[in-house]
């Protein structure tokens, strides 16, 4: 009967509409003879386990020519004629192959056709998707940008990572004035002329080296190393600026390299199947503790303990850093031990408390036991010159929580932080402090078809008596806050010195008083901050967008300011500054960004007293970003 049954005569175009059913027949009559053998496990054209499949280019071909194939070949569905031996095999010619074939490996190189595992060879369609790929083209496929496994493997991938910054600024800025030097002649003010000019150029390359799909899961381990080539100039006005020797008069050029990210990162174990995983992470990575950088953000030595939960609805960290220096010209790492531990917690909760919001909460520990430390210029940056200065011990905790998202259409940021601990011994106040600060930022912004606006403020408590041994102003770790215009704006973007310390460091909008961010110690002894201001972003056309705003600023508090300075009457009013940003990508992508950016501040009352001038303050910024 089953004989008779596959004997019958059927119709091409039915042939695939019979072929399951014939096969639920095979199966239950399986005892009965049959000119049909099972498949081997290994050849018979059977398909490995594993093995992918891939469409052919000759799908539904019904004569030897649109095959491809040499006059008087027969034409038949591969899944066919690999169950059929080749004594069944000898019918007439089929129409509709179906539509796999098997494949050794899923991985093919770019430009070149594909071999499948029965020696067939199936060129790339013409489809604009599959063009040829180029190892100068990091938009097409590229085995060096990750997107084919190193040769003999078939999960371990490279991305290679080449960048270029170059930084021309010019800036109208306080600048300390010298004694005397070469072509220099005695100045009794505490600040000279101000203009000053500054070119930095960094080149960098990271590899990094990982196994895993990184697409839908965790990787399963990951090599990252990048080392940096750098070069400042910067020329000023006066002498004995740039450094402590005023025989090198008002340039200064330096050259640093440094491998400034290496890390190892390792997949510990996965939590349930939709990839809820803890991994690990330990050398020189960088690490930014909350959405916009407002207590914690650099690249430094350290371990991580981080994963996800509830479907990725829960992210979470635990970091421990044991800080090394930087460079004072480039901002490199190098070897040198920081004298200072920083450990991080911190944790996530997407769509909380409203779908679209996601809500951080942390806590931070800064124990910084720096020494005596003069940076690469010869200046001494710790202990602080100023007041009764001498080695002490700095202990900060911060607990804190943060959000970024949207409530309906209108998008939010907010930040709140406390931070308490102890100062043995604080420069300016010249006693044992107390810290006891508070911080908080909110920014609401709201979009408009191609243009967003957006107002702001933030808070950053004064201390208002240096001397009753509470420290009551609000300082960070290592801030690089992306807010109220970041890099744009003068305040954030200027280190503006003060005689033996600084009244804010690079990047930074609190003042401080410290001598430098990433060489001195926190100080929370200081005025406090008031910040309010509006911006626009503008998308001008897909090729170029700008931001433009204004700020107005405020000391919380002056005692420090006229305790340490010795000067009475210091107003509140801090200033005012506008700033214009335009980024251009010129190809539509991230090869190439070049930023034009200036800001101006007009000093208040206080700015003026404390430095002796209302002349406005600029500056004036074009980087070049090339990325490969």
């Amino acid at each position: 009967m089953i004989r008779a049954f596959l004997s019958m005569k059927v119709c091409p175009r039915a042939f695939d509409r019979c072929s399951l059913g014939i096969a639920l027949v095979v199966g239950l009559f399986g005892s009965c003879a049959s000119p049909i053998p099972e498949l081997s496990k290994q050849g018979d054209g059977a398909v490995p386990i594993g093995t992918t499949v891939r469409p052919l280019r000759s799908w539904g071909a019904s004569t030897p020519a649109a095959a491809g194939l040499p006059p008087g070949s027969k034409v038949r569905p591969l899944a066919y004629a690999a169950a059929v031996p080749a004594a069944a095999q000898d019918g007439e010619l089929q129409e509709d192959p179906p539509h796999f074939e098997p494949v050794t490996s899923r991985w093919f190189a770019p430009g070149y056709p594909l071999k499948t595992g029965t020696g067939r060879t199936i060129p790339l369609p013409e489809y604009e998707i599959n063009r040829p790929g180029s190892l100068w083209n990091p938009y097409r496929q590229n085995p060096l940008k990750g997107d084919f496994p190193i040769a003999g493997t078939e999960d371990v991938f490279l991305n290679l990572t080449a960048t270029s910054r170059t930084i021309v600024e010019q800036r109208n800025a306080p600048t300390r004035s010298g004694n005397s030097g070469p072509g220099g002649s005695v100045n009794t003010d505490f600040f000279g002329r101000m203009k000053q000019g500054f070119f930095a150029q960094d080149v960098s390359l990271t590899l990094d080296l990982f196994k895993g799909q990184q697409a839908f899961k965790p990787v399963d381990w990951r090599l990252k190393v990048t080392p940096v080539i750098n070069r400042t100039d910067l020329s000023v006005s006066e002498i004995g600026f740039v450094t402590i020797d005023p025989s090198e008069g008002r340039s200064r050029q330096r050259d640093d390299v440094a491998l400034q990210e290496y890390l190892l990162e390792y997949h510990l174990f996965d939590l349930n199947n939709r990839y809820d995983f803890i991994s690990s992470e330990v050398g020189v990575f960088p690490f930014r503790s909350d959405f916009r950088g407002f207590i914690f953000d650099d690249v430094n030595r350290g371990a991580r303990l981080f994963g996800t939960a509830d479907n990725n609805r829960w992210q979470w960290n635990l970091v421990a850093y044991d800080m090394v220096d930087k460079d004072t010209n480039s901002l490199l790492n190098n070897t040198q031990d920081r004298e200072q531990e920083v450990f991080i917690a911190n944790i996530y909760r997407q769509d909380w408390p409203v779908l679209g919001y996601t809500t951080s909460f942390s806590v931070h520990y800064n124990n910084d036991h720096r020494g005596l430390h003069f940076d690469d210029n010869g200046f001494l940056v710790s202990p602080a010159a100023v007041g009764a200065f001498r080695e002490h011990e700095v202990q900060a905790t911060y607990l804190g929580t943060a959000g970024e998202g949207h409530f309906g259409r209108l998008n939010m940021t907010h930040a709140l932080y406390t931070a308490f601990g102890k100062d043995s011994f604080n420069p300016i106040s010249a006693s044992e402090q107390d810290i006891e600060a508070y911080f908080g930022a909110l920014e609401l912004s709201y979009d408009f078809d191609w243009f967003r606006v957006r107002g702001y403020g933030l808070y950053a408590s004064g201390d208002s008596d240096a001397r009753d041994g509470k420290a009551e102003g609000f300082d960070a770790i290592l801030d690089a806050p992306n807010f109220a215009g970041g890099p744009l704006s003068f305040f954030n973007g200027q280190a503006i010195g003060l005689v033996g310390t600084a009244l804010t460091g690079f990047q930074s909008f609190l003042p401080d008083l410290q001598t430098n961010k990433f060489e001195g110690q926190s100080n929370f002894v200081n005025p406090g901050l008031l910040l309010l201001g509006a911006a626009v972003d503008v998308e001008i056309t897909p090729k170029a967008r700008a931001q433009f705003g204004s700020n107005y600023l405020l000391f919380q508090e002056t005692d420090p300011l006229e305790t340490y300075l010795e000067l009475g009457g210091i107003d509140k009013d801090l200033g005012a500054e506008v700033f214009l940003g335009i980024q251009y990508r010129p190809y539509l992508n991230n090869n190439m960004i070049l930023t034009l950016a200036g800001s101006a501040f007009q000093p208040g009352e206080g700015f003026a007293r404390i430095y002796e001038d209302d002349d406005m303050l600029y500056a004036l910024n074009l980087t070049l970003l090339l990325t490969y």
